[in-house]
């Protein structure tokens, strides 16, 4: 009898976490809405990781750039109508406690499938890319040497100090306070600041620039990287620049390169979505 009892009270103890996980799956409270026209600029604020764990606030926000945080996916991996970058809609959502990056992201594809009908497939597909390998002559930058200390958690907002002063290359000066990457533009050329970066994660910004995906295949260079990278922007924007271009850039001033390629790339397909989310 004492034994059945154990028994008993380990299933409903497993109900109980199994429940509790399904739970952490969705949001206690959430919002969807058509944004106002003409709101101005999109806003990402709040989630696990953020100084606001337990709430977002999505402001003016296009799906796409849910689905880039829902299925950590790059840009170029999204496949769908042409809406998903112009409709835009204010979210506002309450996270459960303690819910960790991965169940936050569940949160989010959960919200897409039942507020937007949305339905999607993966598949690969052969596209044009770019390598990132290393040059003839070799990289000329070395890894950033570890200080012993985790990095911190900042968001976008946090990520640096801007000093309006301009430094001698004409643009701000700018103090990282975390590992990542900022791009500025001026007068016809872009500077990007590097701190503590992956290889990887600068392919993923090269990408942006380059109108194809950048593929990091420069396998001998492990570590992260600390570096300053000026090029010359492309079309009317160039103005009269002197800097070379981004694939020259990389080149003269970091000793890598581009090699235009073929490859498979895993998609996101999106089959089906609703233009106007159901009612809250």
């Amino acid at each position: 009898m004492l034994h059945k009892q154990h028994g008993i009270f380990h299933l409903g103890l497993l109900l109980i976490l199994a429940t509790g996980v399904a739970v952490c799956q969705t949001f206690e409270v959430a919002s969807v809405k058509p944004a106002k026209p003409d709101s101005g600029r999109y806003t990402m604020k709040g989630g696990p990781g953020t100084a606001d764990p337990g709430r977002i606030t999505y402001t003016n926000i296009m799906l796409r750039a849910i689905l880039l945080t829902a299925y950590d996916i790059k840009n170029y991996q999204i496949s769908g109508p042409d809406w998903i970058d112009t409709l835009r809609f204010d979210i506002t959502a309450k996270v459960p406690d303690g819910a960790t990056k991965e169940q936050f992201q569940s949160m989010l594809r959960h919200l897409l499938e039942t507020r937007f009908k949305m339905s999607i497939h993966r598949e690969s597909k052969e596209l044009p890319i770019y390598a990132l390998l290393v040059a003839k002559n070799g990289p000329k930058i070395k890894p950033t040497v570890e200080d012993g200390t985790a990095p911190a958690e900042l968001g976008d907002d946090q990520l640096a100090t801007v000093q309006q002063a301009e430094g001698r290359d004409g643009f701000p000066t700018v103090t990282m306070r975390a590992p990542g990457l900022i791009i500025e533009t001026k007068n016809g050329q872009a500077r990007i600041t590097a701190k503590a970066v992956p290889m990887t994660k600068f392919a993923d910004m090269l990408s942006a620039r380059v109108g194809r995906p950048v593929i990091d295949t420069t396998t001998g260079l492990p570590g992260n990287y600390s570096f300053l990278l000026y090029f010359a922007l492309d079309g009317p924007s160039a103005g009269d620049s002197t800097e070379p271009s981004i694939f020259g850039a990389l080149q003269e001033q970091l000793g890598l390169r581009l090699e235009a390629r073929k490859g498979p790339v895993e998609m996101l397909v999106i089959d089906h979505a609703e233009k106007v989310p159901t009612e809250n």
